[in-house]
């Protein structure tokens, strides 16, 4: 009986300190304190994919191109295919309820890696009833071209079940950008 309490309490503490050891690294992430975040998990229901099984999970804190997360995709299709990516946060923006994340594609069964993706969302809170009035938009279902750091398409998807979380206060200084050589 000892052995499964002590066991127990070493988890605990090991659990415990990772979380602290994230927590801090998470606040350092910008070298200024860290304005914006947005983080969640969805199920989107995507009207051209209606059948499929779409998930997004959001964590990303920061400003501008100092912002630091990750983003995680998977889109399983109706008929048994699919697959997923996870990228690495290069900026987010946020304003209100809306934040836009782009970032660089680091591992993927879809998607090639390298690639720049951008996503939007939009915080909407609940209906009164349990379910979600977020929103979401993702670069790889619109015709956009090249993604540049910072932009994103509208909210087009809504989310089925989970949700996602902005938060922030301000328009923080943007960080320095390179000479242009202009």
């Amino acid at each position: 009986m000892i052995r499964p309490v002590v066991a127990a309490i070493a988890l605990s503490l090991a659990a415990t300190m990772t979380i602290g050891t994230s927590a801090s690294a998470a606040s350092s992430l910008t070298g200024q304190d860290a304005q914006w975040r947005v983080s969640g998990t969805a199920k989107i229901h995507f009207e051209p994919a209606a059948t499929d099984d779409i998930t997004f999970a959001i964590v990303a804190r920061g400003v501008f191109t100092e912002a630091k997360g990750t983003i995680k995709v998977g889109h399983h299709r109706s008929d048994g295919n699919g697959g997923g990516f996870e990228a690495d946060v290069d900026c987010l923006v946020a304003g209100g309820p809306v934040a836009t994340v782009t970032a660089v594609v680091s591992t993927s069964t879809s998607l090639p890696v390298g690639e720049r993706i951008a996503v939007s969302v939009y915080d909407g809170g609940t209906d009164g009833f349990g379910g979600s009035r977020d929103r979401i938009g993702w670069s790889w279902s619109v015709p956009t071209g090249k993604v540049q750091p910072c932009m994103a398409p509208a909210t087009f998807a809504t989310v089925e079940r989970g949700g996602f979380t902005v938060a922030g206060k301000g328009w923080p200084e943007p960080p320095a950008q390179p000479a242009t050589g202009k």
